[in-house]
């Protein structure tokens, strides 16, 4: 059996589970992704005419926006006029028959548009609501809006990269929106663990999560150890400049990693250095060691570094661009971007999902959807509505579909 048929052949988890998602951007719509990598049906209810915002704002030189692709694959689109009543009809039609509603509103909105938990209770006692915002639904910031860039800023996760350096640096934004992609993470762990329960106890659950928290928990020690005895303790690790580009490495974290990079550089004498001699020297003459390091490293190239530290059971890596993280053998191996056939882009590739198990698969599992592709279909199959029906609602401007 090859690898693909024994891919098709194990289940995925959350099979027969069905998504009804209101979001946009990342960080919800990356949850519903993960919950349709193993094999939810999510359907997206995208806000009528132009749907979820990254369509549009997030395009390069692409036909489609790369982090709408990203974060949809898999999905059905039902772009609806919610503010029309045939619309919020259909939507409380389909939320009956849902395990899970995804939202991503600013906390009171769902409730405002009769969508709150309780409404959703009331239509399906066992519902389980994922809520995800900036701040959470509780707190002084409920009501303020918030995205990855505000929470970076206010959990002190900028503050730490780049505020407690010695001398401090002006903050400056990453290059990922680190706090939707872990809210999403997040938020899936915490529907799964919803559908777990609800599996054995048959209810249902409000789940409230913000960025905010989520990036605020993800914190190592930093935070910690600010609460257990005040000081402000950030270390960072530590990279190293090489002929031709930057590596990361550490002098230690034990003494047998220490004593293996000496050998790397051709003196192992060093490991002995009443300096370094064990542990404690070594954490006392970190700084002396790290030089030391350093300097060897200045004289090789990343991969000449890399190699001669990786032989020597020394963890290192090499600081890659993008053009070459993606392209690295170990992506390939472990199958971290699949070929989709994209209705727009045609075969393409896309990032895929991380989770690897034994007995059951996960995974892209289809392209990311057109606006409104599945209207008809999710009406008709979903829903038992007839031609002339859905037509009616065509001609009335309820539903709208990106003609491609």
């Amino acid at each position: 059996m090859s690898d693909t048929e024994e891919k098709k052949a194990k289940p995925r988890a959350f099979e027969g589970v069905r998504v009804v998602e209101f979001a946009a951007l990342i960080a919800g719509p990356s949850c519903g992704k993960y919950l349709a990598d193993h094999g939810a049906d999510v359907i997206k209810v995208e806000r009528y005419p132009l749907g979820d915002i990254s369509r549009h704002s997030n395009k390069t030189n692409a036909p489609r926006s790369p982090m709408f692709v990203q974060h949809n694959a898999g999905k059905r689109s039902l772009c609806i006029d919610i503010k029309q009543p045939e619309g919020m009809a259909i939507v409380r039609e389909l939320v009956a028959k849902a395990d899970v509603v995804i939202e991503a509103f600013t906390p009171g909105v769902m409730a405002r548009l009769g969508l709150g938990y309780e409404d959703l209770k009331a239509l399906n006692p066992s519902i389980i609501l994922c809520s995800i915002s900036g701040f959470g639904q509780t707190g002084p910031n409920a009501n303020r809006p918030g995205y990855a860039h505000i929470s970076h800023s206010m959990t002190g996760w900028l503050g730490m990269q780049f505020l407690h350096r010695d001398p401090p640096e002006t903050p400056r934004g990453p290059g990922i929106a680190i706090a939707d992609t872990t809210t999403g993470l997040t938020a899936f762990g915490a529907v799964a663990t919803a559908l777990y329960r609800k599996a054995m106890t048959g209810e249902g659950e409000h789940i409230d999560i913000a960025l905010f928290d989520s990036l605020f928990g993800s914190n190592d020690s930093s935070l910690q150890t600010y609460l257990i005895n005040g000081e402000i303790d950030v270390w960072y690790h530590p990279v190293y400049a090489t002929k031709d580009g930057y590596l990361t490495t550490l002098v230690g974290p034990d003494h047998r990693s220490w004593r293996n990079s000496c050998k790397a550089m051709g003196r192992a004498e060093l490991a002995d250095d009443p300096r370094f001699s064990d542990e404690t020297k070594l954490s006392e003459n970190r700084d002396t060691a790290t030089e030391i390091l350093g300097s060897w490293l200045a004289t090789k190239t990343s991969e000449e570094a890399e190699r001669m530290l990786t032989e020597h059971h020394v963890p290192s890596g090499i600081v890659q661009t993008v053009d070459k993280a993606v392209r690295q053998p170990q992506v390939q191996a472990r199958g971290l971007t699949v070929t989709i056939e994209d209705p727009l882009l045609g075969q393409t590739e896309l990032v895929n999902s991380a989770f690897r198990y034994a007995n059951a698969t996960s995974g892209v599992n289809g392209p990311a959807p057109t606006l409104g592709q599945h209207n008809d279909e999710i009406l008709r199959d979903e829903l038992g509505y007839d031609p002339d029906r859905v037509n009616a609602l065509k001609t009335a401007s309820v539903l709208r579909e990106e003609q491609i």
